[in-house]
């Protein structure tokens, strides 16, 4: 018989045959330790700084392993110190590209925080004291918006939680992104909203009923182990939302998942509040006036922040003659488009200035959106801010769009400039839109009357109109 040839062991050539080294080889081959990722604070020119030591913190999401030969004895042990650097898991912030991303989010801090001395408006416009009969309900008006506006103070906060946030996720989750979205950055925020996140994991659609619940419960279970973040709660809804508390700023968070949409609406608001001076009190008037009246709230069938957002920039569109502010689809037709590349939207976008004919004050506008929309016709008309017009019900049924459902356009109808979807949908209960309707008949009415706003948050027997 001839003798069988034994395959040589190339990686005698790199190690040697004693205890230390058959030692250190052994070590190679252990898995990771599984450590908890602690994050500490330290203050830094007056703003926290996160410090996450995250030496293991893909242990509990381990990359897959190649099959076939890859990590054969010969490539493993040749090339031993490459190998035993890997397993320290370094975070993957210190690798490239995703390094180049950490460094994409530090220019867009710094970008956000440059302009934070915009967040708030503090100077009075002169026209807010003209000597007029609506000098007055204009005064209480502004000072109302500037005791209740978010504060700079305040999106500082939210910008470094954001950032703290998003290195977080991306150490456990690379190619994931983190967008601040809604109140925040568009400038309707009050100091006491909360802060809207999406979490975009790639540019495609993605089923709200199951992908997106997946993706929400990795990043809740990830959350777990940082150490500023309390209360999770994972919402099961028709766009899933997942809540959670920032225990070291007091700020509550709501996060959803690939929900691009809230990107570009996002991205339009913010364009009309920084259009005309007017908006941005007129929105936060008109949010605190509803959440006084209980018509402020998606999940008890009234109108959302976004819905009563739209409501204002219509009427300021087209219930006015002149208009206080443009439409801006029309003005910028290739920059609001539905299918634009969401990463090159400019969030903080400035727009130039519209300056419009309409010299009517904070009071005379209150006034007449109130006016118009207790004599809106509701049966017939949707409101349209993508238009700049009021347009028929019938129509926005028809709308080819992926989300758009016949069946969701019943009491109270306003288009989503972007998905074409009816964003009050929630307003399908025919009792709870009369009310609403009474609201703001009856508002209407007492401030006509008083010219005082004081009148319009007291309604005593608000229930029974």
């Amino acid at each position: 018989m001839c003798a069988r040839l034994k395959k040589p062991n190339l990686y005698l050539h790199h190690v040697k045959h004693d205890k230390e080294s058959s030692s250190k080889v052994s070590d190679t081959k252990k898995p990771p330790e599984k450590k908890n990722v602690k994050c500490l604070y330290e203050k830094n020119v007056g703003v926290q700084q996160q410090l996450c030591s995250a030496n293991n913190l893909y242990s509990l999401f381990p990359p897959h392993h190649h099959s076939g030969g890859f990590y054969n004895k010969h490539r493993y042990y040749s090339h031993r110190q490459d190998r035993c650097n890997s397993n320290k898991r370094v975070p993957h912030s210190t690798y490239s590209p995703e390094g180049q991303q950490q460094s994409r989010v530090d220019m867009l801090m710094a970008k956000f925080m440059s302009r934070s001395k915009f967040v708030e408006m503090k100077e009075m416009p002169g026209s807010v004291l003209a000597a007029c009969e609506w000098g007055t309900l204009s005064k209480q008006i502004w000072d109302a918006f500037i005791s209740c506006q978010q504060t700079e103070e305040t999106y500082k906060k939210k910008l470094t939680l954001w950032q703290y946030l998003y290195t977080f996720i991306r150490n456990w989750f690379p190619r994931y992104g983190l967008y601040l979205v809604g109140s925040t950055m568009s400038g309707f925020g009050s100091n006491t909203s909360d802060v809207d996140m999406c979490l975009l994991v790639r540019p495609s659609y993605v089923d709200q009923r199951s992908e997106a619940l997946n993706y929400l419960e990795q990043i809740q279970h990830s959350l777990k182990y940082c150490d500023f973040v309390d209360n999770i709660e994972l919402i099961w809804a028709k766009v899933p939302i997942l809540k959670f508390r920032d225990s070291s700023r007091h700020l509550e968070v709501d996060l959803n998942c690939n929900n691009a949409v809230g990107i570009r609406n996002t991205h339009l608001l913010h364009c009309y509040a920084n259009i005309d001076w007017r908006v941005r009190p007129l929105v936060l008037i008109v949010k605190l006036w509803a959440s006084a009246n209980n018509i402020n709230d998606a999940k008890n069938m009234t109108i959302s922040s976004y819905s009563l957002a739209l409501m204002v920039i219509h009427y300021l569109q087209c219930g006015v003659a002149p208009p206080v502010i443009p439409c801006l689809h029309g003005l910028y037709p290739g920059k609001f488009l539905p299918d634009s590349d969401i990463h090159s939207i400019d969030m903080q976008e400035q727009l130039i200035p519209f300056h419009s004919d309409n010299n009517q004050t904070l009071g005379e506008l209150l006034l007449g959106f109130l006016r118009y929309f207790a004599t809106f016709n509701y049966a017939v008309h949707a409101i349209s801010v993508r238009l700049g017009a009021r347009i028929p019900i019938d129509e926005c049924r028809l709308a080819r769009s992926h989300k758009n459902d016949p069946h969701q356009w019943k009491h109270l109808c306003i288009e989503e400039p972007f998905d074409l979807t009816n964003t009050a949908r929630s307003v399908y209960d025919p009792q709870i839109f009369q009310r609403i309707k009474s609201v703001f008949i009856a508002s209407h009415n007492r401030l006509e009357r008083t010219r005082d706003l004081i009148t319009i948050f007291q309604f005593d027997n608000i229930d029974k109109l």
